[in-house]
């Protein structure tokens, strides 16, 4: 259960991440001036990013950007319809549910657009942008023996 409790605060961490994420760079990219990215500048920078991972064509990311675009907004909306918990509290179990219902329908209509080896590679993709690659969330390593 506790297991349980912690992956879900992860996962609503990272979702909540996802469509925020500037990449640590802001507006100016690597070297810029810092700040944050607009909306658009997010939703281009996933849509490079996911056109040089997954190899996609102009066609293809061209029907996934408005996708991208959708689970941005819908995330905004979220964000206003479940306010940020206090420092130290987990976001409410309602806004974890309602992310992970956005996340899944968005990388369902992505999967829609992509070969089945770009879905593999896709899947790797996600996994990492959340956090929950090797290592599990964060990174962290599992102690080794």
């Amino acid at each position: 259960m506790k297991n349980n409790r912690l992956m879900q605060v992860a996962l609503a961490a990272s979702l909540t991440l996802v469509g925020t994420t500037a990449f640590a760079q802001g507006p100016g990219g690597p070297g810029g001036r810092g700040g944050r990215m607009d909306p658009a500048q997010m939703v281009e920078r996933q849509v490079t990013d996911m056109k040089d991972r997954l190899k996609l064509t102009d066609e293809q990311a061209a029907k996934v950007k408005p996708i991208i675009e959708a689970q941005m907004k819908q995330m905004a909306e979220l964000r206003e319809k479940y306010p940020r918990p206090e420092p130290g509290n987990p976001p409410s179990e309602e806004m974890m549910t309602a992310m992970q219902k956005m996340r899944e329908e968005t990388n369902t209509k992505i999967a829609a657009v992509l070969t089945p080896e770009q879905q593999t590679e896709f899947k790797k993709f996600s996994s990492e942008r959340r956090g929950m690659g090797p290592g599990g969330p964060g990174g962290r390593r599992p102690p080794q023996q």
